[in-house]
């Protein structure tokens, strides 16, 4: 948060909630006077100091990347992604990550194997959050997927080639998969060998 923001909060009132998120409809005022009412932000309830409240992470195979195909209700259309969720209460960001990685694909990762690359805000207009990306640089496949969340339909793996094609022809769509996707091109070219978390 900013000592100098241009915008104060005037009140907050809870809209809603469930376990996962709160929704608050806040009053606002600019530092000139305009107003506006019932601003809506979405608050998930279980965050770092720093608003992190979930993770993604990127699955690297054999030098394929693993992105998953979810039905998203929202938008009422499958979506290419990297798996993804929320973090636990007290669990550190990688940890989530790994632990994300395994209930959602199957995939396994050693923690010396994930690089972080860094937050992303998924939505900053709306959303009181960020997002920590990683990608697990030498996944282990230990089983067959099994698609066992709400949505989830399929896990395949594509090669850089693909994956470019995909992103010119906007088939992958979904804003953390492609800065994992183009942060993880990027340390490739930079990386440090000893860098990962």
């Amino acid at each position: 948060m900013t000592d100098d923001a241009p915008v104060r909060l005037v009140r907050r009132k809870l809209g809603c909630s469930n376990r996962l998120i709160e929704v608050f409809l806040d009053d606002i005022e600019e530092t000139g006077g305009a107003q506006v009412s019932d601003f809506i932000v979405l608050a998930p309830r279980q965050k770092t100091g720093n608003l992190v409240t979930g993770v993604a992470i990127l699955p690297v195979l054999d030098g394929s990347f693993g992105l998953l195909r979810i039905y998203r209700h929202p938008v009422r259309d499958y979506v290419w992604e990297v798996p993804r969720g929320f973090i636990e209460p007290g669990e550190q960001a990688h940890v989530s990550a790994l632990r994300e990685l395994d209930e959602e694909t199957g995939l396994q990762c050693d923690p010396r194997d994930i690089l972080d690359l860094g937050t992303v805000l998924p939505e900053p207009g709306i959303l009181a959050a960020r997002t920590h990306v990683f990608a697990a640089t030498r996944c282990r496949r230990p089983g067959a997927f099994t698609a066992n969340e709400m949505g989830h339909k399929e896990l395949c793996f594509f090669d850089s080639k693909e994956i470019t094609g995909m992103t010119r022809q906007q088939v992958i769509e979904d804003a953390s998969t492609l800065v994992a996707l183009c942060r993880y091109e990027l340390s490739r070219k930079t990386c440090v060998p000893g860098s990962e978390v």
